[in-house]
């Protein structure tokens, strides 16, 4: 039986999607984890506090390297508990040296192959270090530990409404189980997602978003557990479809498109054609990178940041955010603890570099993905498995040094483009 659990068809509104009771205790209890998260060294709270809004992935990373900075942080969060969303993702090696013991255990499978698919052409491609697979809600708990145990102070229940100047300081409206209060705070970090109530009390225009659909099947007999299959069908999205195994038994199947209605039918289609029997479903609203969001903004003599999502801090080529928004979480803990911005630079120039493939690749037909399939010698494969997605400027001039035609290819999708 299909457990829909709540699941939207992403028709312009972020989606929530519950998980199974057995799952949701994954970890911890959910009351437990309440009592515990803020368990760590209290820091003096006060005017000199880091406020951050939303317990995303980015905005728990920053937490916790704000508060082992030393400085006071209190994360709010609108839910009256830590209940993230499950979801099934993939990372790069990268990840790995960026979390610790505890988020490591939010990886489910190791990847170590890509097959690519398009008109009857395919391509494999053998990845030096494994790509990972991770569970978000696992990965949301285990940072929250971490942020609690480094001093910060979590508050349930509790809704952002938007912030004003005060004379040191800005002062943060918050609805407490609907009664109106006032925090006050040094400054403000916006990780509440694509859909920021942070962003626009500030005053950052607002981020676009794409639809993302995906069931968890049954992993296909004839695809192995460290397999991922991409198809890249234009027709039906200028994005692609993807089946990534969790396990030796279970695999999440997806697609990200651009029109809600429009890609959940063609998802339909294609699971269909495909033979998949959809277990469970998940989905959310994928922020779209287009140019660099700036990620601070002075209030009053104060500073307001944004992360992750809310600062669409997405690998536009591939839609992930997981690293690059842990790499804008770093750079914004960097600018409040005065480090320097050094992580914000280059996360730029990262971000720029996938919006310039995106650019190429999001007015490709199909003849044009079976010319990139086609291309794929030896030598630009061996490219692709040795150097991963979150080192793109890198990557792509190692893909045009060995194979030049991707050059022109490329060009000529930025041109259909402008056309």
């Amino acid at each position: 039986m299909v457990r829909l659990r709540g699941f939207a068809i992403l028709f312009g509104t972020p989606v929530h999607v519950a998980s199974g009771v057995g799952q949701l205790f994954l970890l911890t209890g959910l009351a437990n984890t309440v009592t515990e998260l803020g368990s760590g060294p209290a820091k003096a709270r006060g005017e000199n506090e880091v406020v951050i809004v939303g317990g995303s992935a980015a905005g728990l990373y920053t937490a916790a390297r704000v508060a082992q900075g030393g400085c006071a942080v209190r994360v709010l969060e609108s839910k009256p508990t830590l209940d993230p969303p499950q979801r099934t993702l993939i990372v790069t090696d990268h990840f790995r040296r960026q979390v610790n013991g505890a988020a490591r255990a939010s990886i489910l499978n190791e990847i170590r192959r890509f097959e690519l698919f398009t008109n009857g052409r395919s391509a494999v491609v053998s990845l030096e270090r494994p790509d990972l697979i991770i569970e978000r809600s696992r990965l949301i708990r285990a940072l929250a530990r971490e942020a609690g145990e480094a001093g910060a102070h979590f508050e349930y229940g509790t809704r952002f409404l938007g912030l004003a100047p005060k004379d040191r300081g800005l002062r943060v409206q918050v609805d407490r189980d609907g009664k109106h209060d006032e925090l006050h705070a040094q400054s403000v970090v916006g990780a509440d997602g694509a859909t920021s109530r942070v962003a626009r009390a500030a005053g950052w225009p607002a981020v676009e978003t794409v639809p993302l659909v995906q069931a968890l099947i049954q992993l296909p007999k004839d695809c192995p557990a460290d397999t991922t299959r991409v198809w890249f069908v234009p027709d039906d999205t200028p994005y692609f479809y993807w089946l990534i195994p969790e396990s030796s038994e279970r695999a999440a199947f997806g697609v990200i498109g651009e029109q809600g209605r429009d890609t959940k039918r063609h998802f339909d289609r294609f699971l269909e054609k495909k033979g998949f029997e959809p277990l469970e479903w998940q989905g959310a609203r994928i922020p779209v990178y287009r140019r660099w969001v700036s990620v601070e903004r002075n209030l009053g003599g104060s500073k307001v940041y944004l992360v992750g999502d809310a600062a669409a801090q997405v690998k536009v080529s591939t839609i992930g955010g997981i690293v690059t928004g842990f790499r804008g979480a770093r750079g914004v803990a960097d600018a409040i603890l005065r480090k320097g911005r050094g992580e914000l630079r280059a996360l730029r120039r990262e971000l720029a570099t996938h919006w310039l493939v995106r650019r190429a690749l999001h007015h490709f037909h199909q003849d044009d993905y079976c010319r990139l399939v086609d291309m794929l010698n030896d030598s630009a494969r061996e490219s692709l498995g040795e150097i991963n997605r979150d080192e793109a400027t890198r990557l792509l001039w190692s893909l045009v040094r060995r194979q030049p035609r991707l050059a022109l290819l490329g060009l000529r999708g930025l041109l259909l483009g402008r056309r």
